[in-house]
């Protein structure tokens, strides 16, 4: 009998976000793999201070929910996945299964509220969701709950363990890559400049990214930057840094990532770390602070350059290092492209199926 597999999701994405994106990938491969999964997302939910918006996005939900997959442009996903959009995350809305997989910490919280016909419960942890949270407390208490975690990296599976979940509890499946869409160009194809991606999050810390990059432009008048997100483009960017909106997948590596010589990321944390993932294995030189997720796979002269969050000069001192050492470039692209090469969905999807049917 085909195992049941429900994940949890807080919301319908509006633009792509990489955690959603992991639990659309693992709904495709699961899928593939024999399960019968679906996808539960909250209707949009704004609350009294935004009346407006909240009647916008309700109304964005009704059309979604008519045809989900076609909402969703950036990721294919199977049309055998359901993916339903329901009023309140309660239990009456989670539908029976096998397993069912809270996907954030706020979406942990009904765990403890579902009855054995939902499923064997499990945390699929992405990150340490504090952002935006006035006080981490109901954070480190979703985390505490006595339910599986998996986590997407090592980091997180330490995080855990300083918050005092046991390790036994623990199990950690990196996330994979589209090897197909994430390649380098023909080694002919020629690579200048930098790009980052700017985004209105703290955690990605934008305004850092930006003022490192002013620094460089100072010694590098010619410095050209691609930049790109999902937001609108930001007020007074200089005309050397070139900004576009919404791209994702192939027409990021093709327009950003196989164009550029070095990727910057100046996030202050990370679960996991998909652009900078993604650059590397296009054959980007990666600048990276250290923010923990990226640190899986992001070592400091082997495969790429860390420095310290927030500290701009070392990420300018940094990106001029690779600009004017090709040597080096290579040594950390050559390094960093047999890394990435480990980084396959299809085993991660059937290590996490092995994972999710030992509990059934």
């Amino acid at each position: 009998m085909a195992l049941r597999v429900t994940f949890i999701l807080p919301v319908f994405p509006r633009t792509p976000i990489g955690g959603f994106r992991v639990v659309y990938e693992y709904a495709n491969r699961l899928t593939a793999l024999g399960c019968q999964v679906t996808v539960v997302h909250e209707r949009w939910r704004e609350g009294r201070r935004h009346p407006l918006r909240h009647l916008r996005e309700q109304a964005r939900d009704h059309r979604n929910s008519r045809a989900p997959h076609q909402a969703i442009p950036w990721l294919p996903i199977d049309p055998q996945v359901r993916l339903p959009i329901v009023p309140t995350l309660t239990p009456d809305h989670i539908p029976p299964a096998d397993v069912v997989v809270a996907t954030h910490w706020k979406t942990a919280t009904l765990l403890p509220h579902l009855a054995p016909a939902h499923g064997a419960p499990h945390h699929l942890v992405q990150g340490y969701e504090t952002w935006n949270v006035p006080n981490p407390a109901p954070v480190n208490e979703a985390l505490l709950l006595p339910i599986p975690k998996i986590t997407v990296s090592t980091h997180l599976t330490r995080v855990l363990t300083n918050l005092g979940v046991h390790s036994g509890q623990i199990t950690t499946i990196p996330n994979g890559l589209d090897h197909t869409t994430y390649h380098p160009p023909p080694r002919s194809q020629p690579r200048t400049g930098v790009a980052v991606l700017l985004s209105d999050s703290t955690a990605k810390d934008s305004p850092t990214a930006l003022a490192a990059l002013h620094q460089v432009h100072a010694k590098y008048p010619a410095l050209q930057v691609r930049a790109f997100g999902v937001i609108p483009q930001p007020r007074r960017l200089p005309p050397w840094i070139h900004y576009t909106q919404g791209l994702t997948g192939k027409a990021l590596a093709d327009r950003v990532y196989r164009q550029c010589a070095i990727y910057l990321c100046s996030s202050s944390t990370e679960g996991w770390g998909f652009p900078a993932a993604e650059a590397m294995a296009c054959g980007a030189a990666v600048v990276s602070t250290r923010n923990g997720g990226v640190e899986d796979f992001c070592h400091h002269n082997k495969t790429a350059l860390l420095v310290n969050v927030g500290d701009r000069t070392a990420m300018a001192a940094a990106i001029l290092r690779l600009l004017r050492n090709e040597t080096l470039r290579t040594h950390l692209t050559t390094a960093a492209q047999a890394t990435t090469a480990t980084m396959d969905w299809q085993s991660s999807a059937t290590t996490l199926l092995a994972t999710l049917t030992k509990a059934t």
